[in-house]
């Protein structure tokens, strides 16, 4: 084989791995890019707010809770029922579960909790309609101790009860979560993907440069020099998902500690209702006080140890704009990458092509006139 022969099928294999790799790096690359953006709009328009909804909805339930105990403790059912703040936050709370429904990320086991909640959700506040009922009666005050006893055990008993199943529904949503931040289209590694081919893509670039400057003595090929600039300029355009990724992760931290916030005040919450029914129950057995009515009641209100008066400090309102915002905003479409990533790509395959075929066309014409 003569050297016309072995020089130009070199640069007849070159041009092929050039075009292969401008196509390998456009796929990978491309497909990372949108990963990258579905994976952001599903923990943003589902996951995220299923967490923060379940955290609502659970801060919702506690301080319908409380507003009725604190109505009770103060006679003023009386006058107004539980109160308006009972019914208002019971409806909100409706409200977050339906919500919570809509953008479930747990599944079906997520799906069946829920139904159960939904489920024990009227079955509380028909409890408390019956305490109400009761203690406008002359005579069933007691009575209404005990519906309200019913209803705290309905909310916070420890394996069945509202709090419990929310609390366990707010674990698989924040399971669902983490999977989707750390795992993936948004795992760093990810970068991998994209960045091997665009790395071997320059190294064949930087090699047929070198070879072109040895066989035809000209040190630059200035269509492949642009190749080269196109593709480290891709390359640092797709490092930008770098900090779309991290910002991702960010935002879902920041949502998880303003959901454990949100769980301590609630627990706090909880606590402070539970020693105001203690105190109802006690006033409401009459002058043996709880243990007027029964060993139950007398053991509740034992346990509650919150003195009277003590401050409950209330949820922190929530920005969800704030949490769902700027750090959950996926690529645009039609933005620097959106569009860069092909023209790029596909740029390095044709001025690959530009800067070899004048090469290729030289040494057939030279094959040609060979005797």
């Amino acid at each position: 084989m003569t050297a016309i022969s072995t020089t130009r099928q070199t640069l007849w294999w070159l041009r092929l791995a050039l075009v292969a790799g401008s196509v390998l790096v456009l796929g990978t690359a491309l497909a990372t890019f949108l990963g990258v953006r579905a994976s952001i709009a599903e923990v943003r328009e589902r996951t995220a707010p299923a967490v923060l909804e379940v955290s609502l909805a659970k801060g919702a339930i506690v301080a319908a809770h409380s507003a009725a105990m604190a109505a009770f403790e103060r006679e003023q059912v009386q006058l107004t029922g539980p109160s308006e703040q009972y019914e208002d936050r019971i409806a909100l709370a409706s409200q977050q579960l339906a919500q919570v429904a809509e953008h479930n990320a747990a599944g079906e086991p997520g799906s069946r909790t829920l139904q159960l909640i939904e489920g024990l959700l009227p079955a509380y506040n028909s409890v408390i309609g019956q305490a109400d009922a009761h203690f406008r009666e002359d005579d069933g005050r007691a009575l209404a101790a005990s519906n309200l006893l019913s209803a705290s055990d309905l909310l916070t008993a420890p394996e069945n009860g509202i709090l419990a199943r929310l609390d366990a529904l707010e674990a698989a949503q924040r399971a669902a979560l983490d999977d989707q931040l750390d795992a993936d289209w948004l795992d760093p590694a990810i970068t991998l993907l994209w960045a091997l081919p665009l790395v071997l893509l320059l190294g064949t670039l930087a090699w047929t440069q070198r070879f072109l400057a040895r066989r035809f003595r000209r040190t630059v090929n200035t269509a492949l020099l642009a190749a080269t600039a196109a593709g480290v300029l891709l390359g640092a355009g797709t490092a930008l998902l770098l900090g779309i990724q991290s910002d991702a992760r960010d935002s879902g931290a920041a949502l998880e500690r303003t959901v454990d916030a949100q769980s301590t005040a609630t627990a706090a919450a909880a606590a402070g209702a539970r020693s105001a029914l203690a105190r109802v129950l006690t006033a409401q057995c009459g002058p043996g006080g709880a243990a007027a009515c029964g060993d139950t009641v007398a053991a509740f209100a034992a346990a509650a140890t919150t003195p009277p008066g003590a401050p409950v400090e209330p949820p922190a309102e929530v920005d969800e704009a704030a949490l769902l915002g700027p750090g959950l905003t996926e690529p645009d479409w039609t933005g620097v990458l959106g569009y860069g990533i092909p023209v790029l790509a596909a740029g390095i395959g044709v001025l690959a092509v530009g800067g070899l075929q004048p090469r290729l066309d030289e040494y057939r014409f030279r094959a040609r006139r060979q005797p």
